[in-house]
């Protein structure tokens, strides 16, 4: 999914979020429209997207923001963990009532938000349920700026001591604006050969080894 703060297709995949909003939200207390669609703190595009916002506005009417955020994830835990479950959803040979039944069964006994069910529902109608893990990402993406929370990962080719984390930390805090807070995973690939390349926000810097060495290659083989 692309994430932007900016304008662009904001517009477009708003008022197509909007309209998921109330089909997304039948069978609960209340009833959304375009004009009452509740705007997230970051736009996320794509099919995810639409999804993502949508969900994230009835919820935020509904005063359940942390609830479906916890029963997503707990969705995409049975996904990965039931063996054959991401592929069953998928298949087309499958009847989209089946499909509903065995999702409602499960939701049921785990006592799921309708908005949650509701959402899995539309994605079934729409042949869109191959989508879910992203759906579940972006949710989780606007949730994390809903929190102020500023994910950022940093892959190093090899383990940082405590000393360099210290330090990238102080030094990605710079980044922060007024209450964020950082969100810092790491991960190691020795392909880098050395050095890091760092992902925050929308941005990325690659300070690898193997990059610079890429580079130098290229500037090398330019003619005199």
């Amino acid at each position: 999914a692309v994430v932007s703060t900016q304008s662009g297709h904001y517009g477009r995949d708003l008022r197509m979020a909007a309209r998921f909003t109330s089909t997304i939200a039948k069978g609960v207390r209340f009833m959304s429209t375009s004009s009452e669609f509740i705007r997230a703190p970051v736009q996320v595009f794509g099919i995810e997207g639409r999804y993502a916002h949508a969900l994230y506005s009835a919820a935020t009417k509904q005063g359940s923001l942390e609830t479906v955020e916890q029963q997503l994830n707990s969705l995409q835990a049975s996904i990965d963990s039931v063996s054959g479950l991401k592929e069953y959803l998928s298949l087309p040979v499958c009847s989209k009532d089946e499909k509903k039944s065995t999702i409602s069964s499960a939701f049921s006994a785990a006592s799921f938000d309708p908005l949650v069910t509701n959402m899995v529902d539309t994605m079934i109608d729409n042949n869109r349920v191959k989508h879910l893990s992203e759906v579940v990402a972006a949710f989780n993406t606007i949730m994390a700026a809903e929190r102020g929370e500023v994910p950022c990962k940093v892959t190093s080719a090899y383990d940082l001591t405590e000393g360099q984390l210290s330090s990238l930390k102080e030094s990605l805090s710079k980044f922060l604006k007024g209450n964020e807070k950082l969100l810092l995973d790491t991960a190691t690939d020795s392909s880098l050969l050395g050095g890091m390349v760092v992902e925050i926000g929308d941005k990325r810097v690659d300070m690898s080894t193997a990059t610079k060495i890429k580079k130098l290659k290229s500037a090398l083989s330019l003619p005199l």
